[in-house]
């Protein structure tokens, strides 16, 4: 290694430890901010919120509703016995002296509440109403809520997506993401050359147009509010766009990580945040396989897919402990994303998104039989570990994956 080299990598590790004292700095400002946020909230005698969701639930053959209140970028869980109408309510809650700083900086907690009283209704923005607004049923319109807007669906709808697997393409994230930046690219694309051949042929498409559709991207994001996953991606994708400019390597565990811990800077509740979770895990698995197999065909683009499929068996399995052959679609289904959410969405840009309700009801409906399998949080432990240890060897890379096939051969014996 030379001179230069060896001081390009001083100059580095110097530059990740300042980078490392700021996010730990923003994060002791982040938890104080949070804590003050604690503290006006106990203060309140009423609150005026809005429903995120609303539904009915049946336990010991007592049924109930209950509501998901947004208060700020918290989720305050209640029940009521009466049915409510408005998305608006006033209301007091019962118990907060209960409430530890704790269960509030995990950004979702219950609380019961009395003296409930529904207020007009919030009105959606007139670009979300003409979405949703396309579909009669309440399970499309939750379906295609949750795909283009992050908004909450039934417990029945979300059930439903478990069977096959497929939580993570309904839920916005990176797929999403870039998805939405490939459209607009090549749409900007088509005008940006026309134009870049007559007045400025010195100028860089991918550096001009990164930027216009990042804007883009933030106003979606300030739209669709605070979402984990879509957040991760947001900021790995910033990221990756300066690390390109830089010329540094993208696909890189660094490059995961430094998007992590800017993320929990910026809000410590991600930590809770199982979406999030899940988001940085699913990159995880990804880079995984790229780093021990050079993904240079078809073949290895296939086995990347298969193999990020079945490396995120265990880690939903322990917080969601539904088993079913049926989740194996999700292998076919992942890439069909690809072409189906750019149609649906042109569909309801055009003002059609009804036009393939039916077809979905059908495949929502559709169960084959399923297990409930709780995975222990040993195991689920010690599965996370050999994950990160397998960054050091190819085959223990495999090993982790092929842990995973034992549900399912689990399954075809029960």
């Amino acid at each position: 290694m030379n001179i230069k080299s060896k001081r390009n990598l001083k100059i580095s590790k110097k530059l990740y430890f300042v980078i490392f004292i700021n996010l730990i700095a923003l994060f002791c400002l982040q938890v104080h901010l949070k804590f003050l946020d604690f503290c006006e909230f106990l203060e309140q005698d009423s609150y005026e919120l809005k429903i995120t969701n609303n539904y009915l639930k049946t336990k010991n053959n007592k049924s109930y509703y209950v509501l998901a209140l947004a208060y700020k970028d918290v989720l305050i869980y209640t029940t009521t016995n009466s049915k409510i109408n408005s998305n608006h309510i006033s209301l007091k809650f019962a118990a907060k002296d209960k409430l530890n700083f704790y269960e509030y900086l995990q950004a979702r907690f219950y609380l019961p509440s009395y003296a409930l009283e529904e207020l007009d209704e919030i009105s959606e923005n007139a670009f979300v109403k003409y979405f949703i607004n396309q579909h009669e049923n309440e399970t499309m319109k939750q379906f295609f809520g949750a795909l283009f807007f992050a908004k909450s669906i039934s417990k029945d709808l979300r059930d439903s997506v478990n069977y096959y697997g497929i939580a993570h393409l309904l839920a916005i994230s990176g797929y999403h993401l870039g998805l939405i930046y490939s459209i607009f690219f090549f749409i900007f694309s088509i005008v940006y050359k026309y134009f870049q051949k007559r007045f400025f042929p010195y100028r860089s498409m991918h550096f001009d147009l990164g930027i216009i559709i990042f804007i883009i991207l933030a106003l979606y994001f300030y739209e669709i509010g605070l979402v984990a996953s879509y957040f991760r991606s947001f900021v790995m994708a910033i990221l990756g766009f300066y690390f390109i400019i830089r010329a540094i390597k993208i696909v890189s565990f660094a490059h995961l990580f430094l998007a992590f811990f800017v993320c929990i800077a910026i809000n410590p509740s991600f930590l809770f945040n199982v979406g999030f979770f899940f988001s940085c895990l699913g990159v995880f698995y990804i880079f995984l396989f790229i780093y021990h197999f050079k993904v240079d065909n078809l073949f290895k683009l296939i086995c990347l897919e298969l193999s990020t499929f079945f490396a995120m068996i265990a880690p939903v399995l322990y917080f969601f402990p539904l088993l079913s052959f049926q989740q194996l679609f999700g292998i076919i289904l992942t890439p069909i994303f690809v072409i189906f959410y750019p149609l649906v969405l042109f569909l309801h840009i055009v003002n059609c998104g009804d036009f393939l309700d039916k077809y979905l009801l059908i495949f929502l409906d559709f169960k084959m039989n399923a297990i409930n399998f709780k995975l222990d949080f040993t195991y689920f432990i010690t599965y996370i570990i050999i994950s990160f240890l397998a960054i050091l060897h190819r085959y223990l890379a495999i090993f982790v994956i092929s842990l995973n096939l034992i549900f399912f051969i689990y399954l075809g014996l029960t």
